[in-house]
């Protein structure tokens, strides 16, 4: 008899669950028993996802034990800008128009795209430029709908005619 292709019910909870470490290089999560390289350095073992990593580490095992996670962001921050700025940008609308770097379309002023789609985690200054556009357009518009739409109301007409 076949075993079923999907089966119902929980997986034995592992009683001694495998101890992970970060690779230092590239800061993956291994087991003792799935790493591909371990080191030791300094009576310190320290286990890898591959050969490379090992290698990279053997080298210059300070420079991976001691970088700060702040300078290591703003490195990428820098990269993503120096990316930014070598990027050619075009107008959705006039894709004859092509710069380096982002813009506005000099001919009906659209904020420019990439032409290349990229993952970058930045948040786009065109939609919160839009979104605080959109706040206070919504706190000016509130008073004039109430005044507009007050007079519809059986209330509104009885305080009018109240304050006459």
């Amino acid at each position: 008899m076949q075993q079923p292709l999907v089966t119902i019910g929980h997986k034995p909870v592992d009683e001694n669950p495998q101890e992970t470490y970060t690779d230092p290089v590239c800061k993956m999560l291994v087991t003792a028993e799935t790493a591909a390289a371990k080191y030791e350095y300094k009576g310190e073992t320290f286990y890898f996802c591959m050969p490379g990593c090992r290698d990279k580490f053997e080298a210059t095992p300070e420079r991976y034990l001691s970088a700060p996670e702040a300078e290591a962001t703003t490195d990428a921050q820098s990269k993503i800008q120096n990316l930014k700025s070598e990027i050619e940008f075009t107008c959705p609308m006039h894709p004859e128009i092509i710069q380096i770097g982002p813009g506005s379309c000099p001919i009906c002023g659209m904020a420019l795209e990439p032409k290349e789609i990229t993952l970058d985690d930045q948040p786009d200054s065109e939609y919160i430029d839009m979104n605080r556009r959109f706040a206070v357009c919504t706190i000016l518009t509130l008073p004039v709908l109430v005044l507009a739409m007050g007079e519809m109301s059986d209330s509104f007409h009885y305080v009018i005619s109240r304050q006459v």
